[in-house]
């Protein structure tokens, strides 16, 4: 129905207008039509079908099955069967599907799994727990007490009636009941007691503070001797009770103290000689208890809130008067990590009955929660950096501190080296090395820090492996790269040299490290990790980097890249010695950076330089040859197991097409600059050539197949010669080229002869094909300038020098004679992939001739068939057809069939340009195709040559049983009776049109008597024959 809607829309449309665009309109208008109403039924029948089949399966729902069994008295009967035997075995009757639903109901109203708390969750049941757990009214109450006493101390300073010492006293006394009521009560409930004394102590540290900081009424000393007396009482109450909750809140309370009652008007001495007297207390209990919390918090505090003092208020005019304090700091808690250490010793009564320096050291790192790391490390770390802020204004003086801190640390390792302090003997010392290590920075420059470090590292690396302590092994190796961070700073862009630096520096960096990495490197098993020898690269790398520095330090830019690849040359060798991956990479490495070097920044002509006598020659040649000495020794050098997957013959290779590169440029170079222009072409040729000619010797004499390989690029470097030098007139036997070409090809095919058991087969097959191209190329270039000679007008003679010698060619390999060598030994190359590309560049050279040469040969004249164009035309697609014949065999599938049609057709356009070239030279028709195709004389002409065309075909084909020819011709001469009645029909009265009809009727007529009709198929005869017999 769409389609009739659609007829109707178009007729309604074209009948409106009578335009082609209405219609459409009306044809698509039309076709929506029907298809909305087709949809508007399908969807009526869909509904329709939809109620049918509600209706089929309502049945089924509403009559119900459970009431059809009738029988019920039979499941009456069988349930008392129960005393019968039945068989286990039996399969129930399957259940309903019905049954499950409830079932899946249930289980998805079943409640997920909660997730976890996260992490705010979690933090808030934890203060919950905190509050609500255990004494929570005690807890609270201890909170408030304190607020409201703090509160009250504050309000004091406001208007009130009670004096201000009454209010001090008050406070003090509540401060006093709460210690005594805690001391009371420490025997029955011990936790309470304690955190009531440990409150009674933090009220009398501010009541104390404040009356001497907030209110004159008391003196400092005053002061001082009460905060000494609660320090030394919450001190001896705590040792007392072996509380370190109560030391801790006195602690706590001592150095909140200062913070709640500061007015930020005070004296720092003032601030630093209460912390000493706090840390007096710290240290008393330290000696009696291993609180490792009490330390920290006294730690925390004392440099805490003096480097916040020393951030808001330190200038250089206060040293003297703050530097005191800090030593005095530093000593206390570098005492209190002893204390800590020889308190937790004491504890431990399993020492070893080995009293030997391995066994102690042993066991002590098994027990090492007696040093605290905390505060074996920060003081000296925390107070070094504050020493070198308070002192850094002075020439040497962070040095000597530094130096001082070392030696302190080397002689607190001497007095604790042996016995059970062994680990911590090993600490101090390692700390006492690196402050003495950090004192050649800070004191001298880098050269001078670069050159100790190193030897330093070396030495401590050397002495860790000696005595087996990782320790210092890794201290060593830390301090070494250290040393070539600090030399790497320092370098500069040099005037006369690549760079500016110490050479000093980078001879003892190198040297260093690399005696690091042999160290490592010969080490047996009992004396480092596995995972230890996992930095033999890092250490090698950096050496020979190091090393590699010494020539930009001390060369310029030719003298380094000449240094760099001896260097890698060296580097490589001494890797496939040592069997060591990264020297093998860093020597490639090195090569490359080398060249780049030389090929970016190196000045290459300079025209005030002699010839072969300068750097600029040399160091492009020895680049490429330490490329070469390299991809030598990596092609002899046996397979290690360390080398595995590493393709040491791919990478051997690499490096030889690197050399080779280097090499080229090194010639070219001297050639361009040194050569006249007309002459660089013919020089270019020799050099290459004789490069060639010694890498055949050395290939030959040494087995090397991959430069036998390279010396089978002398075809493709000539190529890139002559299509530089090649322009209009270009003459390839000019300025001596007949001599050089001459070489290039006797070198090519003599090194082709002494390669062919040495270089791979498949490059020699490849050499051989270019070899002949090149060859062909450049005869046919020479003779098409000879015949250039002849005219110097754009004509035939420059499109005849093409197409000589590749046609001679061709037809040549077609000839079934046995060739000498090279076209004995490579048959397929020469007579199949050489003439393959040949073949179908004379194919495309015979169209464009065909197709763009008028066929003028001055000083010749033009003879259709005769003429230098016509022959060669008829020579190259002669060469192209016996080729592709006697090719057939080895391109298979339907080569015949192909060269024959291409054969044709190409004779077809022949002959068709040759009518148009007959009718410009002896009509005096212009050679433009319009007005080619616009003369009657080229269409007569064409119509009598058409005509013979198809004779030939249509009588050839009669004769031979080709009934496919006989239809090419008869589909010519259609092609030719068409062309009659629609071209030279309209020339009306012209001689042309009837030249053409009557040539082309008295052909046809010899056609109808000789072949009127296609031959019959040979299929068709043969089974007709087999039939009859």
């Amino acid at each position: 129905m769409q389609w009739m809607f659609m007829l109707i829309g178009l007729v309604l449309g074209w009948a409106l207008d009578e335009s082609f665009s209405d219609a459409a309109f009306g044809a698509l208008l039309g076709l929506g039509i029907g298809q909305a109403i087709r949809l508007s039924n399908l969807g009526s029948a869909l509904k329709a079908l939809e109620q049918r089949l509600a209706m089929l399966e309502k049945p089924p729902q509403v009559e119900p099955p459970m009431v059809e069994p009738a029988p019920a008295p039979e499941l009456v009967w069988e349930l008392p069967a129960e005393l019968q035997p039945t068989s286990a075995a039996e399969p129930s009757p399957p259940l309903p599907d019905d049954l499950w639903k409830p079932a899946a109901a249930a289980r998805e109203a079943e409640p997920q799994t909660p997730r976890g708390p996260n992490l705010i969750e979690r933090a808030i049941q934890g203060a919950r727990n905190w509050l609500l757990g255990g004494n929570t009214v005690l807890r609270v109450g201890v909170v408030l007490l304190f607020l409201g006493l703090a509160f009250l101390l504050r309000y004091a300073t406001e208007g009130m009636v009670v004096p201000i010492e009454l209010r001090y006293a008050g406070v003090a006394a509540c401060a006093l009941g709460l210690l005594g009521l805690g001391w009371w009560l420490r025997a029955r409930n011990g936790n309470y007691a304690l955190i009531l004394q440990g409150t009674g102590i933090a009220v009398l540290y501010l009541t104390v503070f404040a009356a001497m900081r907030l209110h004159p009424l008391l003196d400092p000393g005053a002061a001082l001797g009460l905060l000494v007396a609660v320090t030394l009482f919450s001190a001896i109450l705590a040792i007392t009770q072996d509380a370190i909750g109560l030391a801790c809140a006195a602690a706590l309370g001592g150095f909140a103290a200062p913070i709640l009652a500061s007015t930020g008007e005070g004296s720092h001495v003032a601030l630093f000689s209460y912390f000493t007297l706090l840390n007096v207390g710290i240290l008393a209990i330290a000696w009696f208890k291993a609180w490792r919390l009490l330390n920290v918090i006294g730690f925390a505090g004392t440099f805490g809130i003096g480097f916040a003092w020393g951030i808001r208020s330190y200038t250089p005019e206060l040293l003297w008067s703050t530097e005191p304090f800090l030593i005095v700091f530093f000593l206390m808690y570098l005492a209190i990590g002893l204390l800590f250490a020889r308190r937790k010793l004491l504890e431990m009564p399993d020492a070893p009955a080995d009293d030997s320096r391995g066994a102690l050291l042993r066991w002590s790192a098994a027990k090492g929660d007696y040093v605290d790391g905390g505060l074996l490390f920060g003081p000296p770390l925390v107070a070094f950096g504050l020493q070198f802020t308070l002192v850094q204004h002075l020439e040497f003086a962070p040095a000597f501190s530094a130096l001082a801190l070392g030696i302190i640390y080397m002689l607190l390792a001497r007095v604790l080296s042996g016995g059970r302090t062994v680990l911590l003997a090993e600490t101090c010392l390692a700390l006492g090395v690196i402050f003495a290590s950090l004192a050649i920075p800070l004191g001298l420059d880098a050269r001078w820090t670069a050159a100790a470090w190193a030897v330093e590292g070396a030495g401590i690396f050397w002495l860790g492996l000696r005595q087996q302590r990782l320790l210092a092994r890794g201290f060593g190796l830390l301090l070494q790269l250290g040393s070539a961070l600090a030399f790497l700073s320092e370098l500069q862009a040099g005037e006369y040299t690549l760079l500016e630096g110490a050479p000093l520096g980078a001879l003892l960096l190198g040297v260093a490290l690399l005696f690091s990495f042999w160290q490592l490197r010969k080490a047996g098993d009992e004396q480092v990790s596995a995972w230890e020898r996992h930095g033999l690269p890092v250490l090698a790398g950096l050496g020979l980097g190091c090393l590699y520095l010494l020539a930009p330090l001390l060369l310029s830019i030719n003298g380094t890249a000449i240094s760099w690849a001896l260097a890698g040359a060296v580097t490589l060798f001494a890797g496939l010695r040592i069997a060591s991956r990264t020297f093998l990479f860093a020597g490639l490495t090195v090569q490359v950076l080398g060249g780049t070097l030389l090929l970016w920044w190196a000045p290459w002509i300079d025209e005030e330089w002699p010839a072969f006598r300068h750097l600029g020659f040399w160091a492009p040649m020895l680049v490429g040859l330490a490329a070469f000495v390299g991809a030598w020794r990596l092609r002899g050098a046996g397979q290690s197991s360390v080398f595995d997957g590493l393709k040491l013959p791919r990478i051997a290779d690499g490096l030889l097409a690197w050399g080779v590169i280097w090499w080229a440029a090194a010639l070219n170079s001297e050639v361009l600059r040194f050569t006249p222009p007309e002459l660089q072409a013919t020089f270019l040729l020799a050099a290459a050539a004789a490069s060639v000619a010694l890498w055949t010797v050395l290939a030959v004499r040494l087995r090397w197949a991959s430069l036998g390989a390279m010396s089978l690029l002398l075809m493709p470097a000539a190529a890139m010669v002559l299509l530089v030098s090649a322009h209009r007139y270009y003459h390839p036997a000019a300025e001596f080229g007949w001599l050089a070409w001459s070489c290039v090809f006797a070198v090519h095919f003599i090194s082709l002869r002494l390669l062919s058991l040495v270089a791979p087969t498949k490059a020699l097959s490849i050499a051989h094909v270019l070899g002949c191209w090149m060859l062909i190329g450049m005869l046919a270039l020479e003779l098409r300038y000879g015949l250039l000679v002849l005219s110097v007008q754009y004509n035939a003679w420059r499109w005849l020098g093409w197409a000589i010698f590749p046609s001679l060619y061709l037809i040549a390999v077609a000839a079934p004679r046995q060739w000498p060598w090279p076209v004995s030994a490579y048959p397929r190359e020469y007579r199949l992939l050489a003439a393959l590309p040949l073949a179908v560049l004379m194919l495309v050279w015979f169209w464009l001739a065909n197709i763009f040469s008028d066929g003028t040969a001055k000083p010749l004249p033009y003879m259709p068939l005769l003429n230098p164009l016509d022959l060669g035309l008829l020579f190259a697609l002669l060469g192209v057809y016996l080729w592709a014949r006697s090719a057939a065999p080895q391109l298979g599938g339907r080569t015949p069939w192909i060269a024959q049609g291409v054969a044709g057709v190409s004779l077809f356009a022949f002959f068709t340009a040759l009518v148009m070239r007959t009718a410009h030279h002896w009509g005096g028709v212009p050679f433009h195709l319009d007005a080619l195709l616009d003369s009657m004389l080229v269409q007569a002409g064409l119509s009598i040559v058409w005509t013979l065309i198809a004779l030939g075909l249509m009588i050839g084909g009669h004769l031979r049983n080709r009934r496919e020819v006989w239809l090419v011709g008869a589909v010519l001469i259609g092609v030719v009776v068409a062309k009659l009645f629609l071209v030279e029909l309209s020339n009306r009265g012209g001689l042309e049109r009837i030249v053409s009809f009557i040539g082309v009727g008295g052909l046809l007529l010899v056609v109808g008597y000789f072949a009127p009709l296609p031959p019959k198929r040979v299929e068709l005869e043969v089974q007709t024959q087999g039939a009859s017999s």
